[in-house]
């Protein structure tokens, strides 16, 4: 079971990071691929294969570089539901999970460092960090890239040409083969119309405002992705400031549009976040699009002052503890989906239970 291997709680659900009340976590993913090798998608299961000995191989030697041990998923010992859950945590994609032959992931217990063998690259190299830490994320997947290439050097290396940098799968990734990503809870920005106005400020700037599992993904919970488009022709540095920049920028257009609601938006505010506190508090089954949509209007009644009693790190837990696999993963076995919905509906309850009306919501 997964839960043997990984922790329940993973790092970026954890308390930490700047800019937390708008800013869940922060990605930091290098794209890299050997010389001489097929891209994923048009390789044979045996190159597949082959890599992914090769790359394990590598992790065991280059122990140092990771902050704390890699436990290893090779898919096909796995089942789809407990595969899925990786992508719950974010830990991974959704194409990744839907193969198995040739495919895993190496990863510390808390998803701090993910290598992702054979995804649309040979391998991703991710860091995912609470809040706002380019920076750190950053640091631990550089380090971990640093050591594979010396590693490798000697055996053929990672492909990189002077011109076009280091080469991927999709030529959008080419060059420094770098892509970060912030996870925002944007509640405010939707009640008062201005997410479209926000979705063309990062465009204009580059950058791309995603559904919550990023590229074609829909926007569960008011969680949405901002991430770079470019990779070529900027160097980490560059790049990394931008998305810094930009994030904090977005959660100062957040916080003002959440300085609005009780004068302009009250009762409408007032009535999501009452209903949602309702609905959890009471459901006897739900489903997890239902559950997401109404926890982020109470972490919004949180974030407001309005509400009391559970912690952000709470709120990041149960987002992915309510998701399909991720039940499974909890109670160890397969789940009907009414059965599902009934213990998603009871874990709710048991953790909303706590939370408490504050006087200023009925003002």
């Amino acid at each position: 079971m997964l839960l043997t291997h990984f922790d329940k709680t993973a790092r970026w659900m954890r308390r930490g990071g700047r800019e937390g009340d708008v800013v869940l976590s922060s990605r930091v993913r290098l794209a890299r691929n050997f010389r001489r090798a097929h891209f994923p998608h048009l390789a044979p299961t045996q190159d597949l294969l082959s890599i992914r000995t090769r790359t394990l191989a590598a992790l065991e030697t280059l122990a140092e570089a990771a902050p704390a041990a890699l436990l290893v998923v090779p898919f096909e010992k796995f089942t789809p539901w407990e595969r899925q859950s990786l992508l719950d945590r974010h830990f991974t994609s959704r194409g990744h999970i839907k193969e198995e032959l040739g495919r895993a992931i190496a990863a510390t217990g808390d998803g701090a460092l993910c290598v992702l063998i054979n995804e649309e690259d040979h391998l991703r190299l991710q860091s995912l960090l609470p809040g706002l830490q380019f920076d750190a994320a950053y640091a631990v997947v550089d380090k971990m890239d640093d050591a594979l290439e010396a590693h490798f050097d000697t055996r053929g290396g990672f492909a990189f040409e002077a011109q076009f940098g280091y080469l991927t799968a999709c030529p959008t990734n080419a060059g420094t083969g770098l892509r970060a990503s912030a996870m925002l809870h944007l509640p405010a920005l939707e009640i008062v119309e201005k997410l479209e106005k926000t979705r063309k400020w990062a465009a204009s700037r580059g950058l791309d405002l995603r559904g919550t599992f990023g590229e074609d993904s829909k926007v569960w919970g008011h969680l949405h992705q901002l991430s770079n488009r470019a990779t070529l022709g900027l160097d980490e540095t560059e790049i990394l400031l931008e998305m810094d920049a930009a994030t904090r920028e977005i959660c100062e257009l957040e916080r003002a549009a959440r300085a609005q609601l009780p004068h302009k938006n009250a009762v409408e505010t007032r009535d999501h976040i009452g209903r949602a506190f309702g609905l959890l508090r009471h459901a006897r089954i739900i489903s997890c699009r239902e559950a997401t949509e109404a926890l982020s209007f109470v972490r919004l009644g949180h974030e407001m002052g309005w509400m009391k009693g559970l912690s952000r790190q709470r709120f990041n837990e149960l987002l992915v503890w309510i998701r399909p696999a991720y039940l499974q993963v909890l109670h160890g076995r397969s789940l009907a989906g009414a059965e599902r919905e009934a213990l998603r509906a009871n874990l709710l309850r048991q953790h909303i239970a706590r939370v408490k009306l504050e006087a200023a919501f009925e003002e």
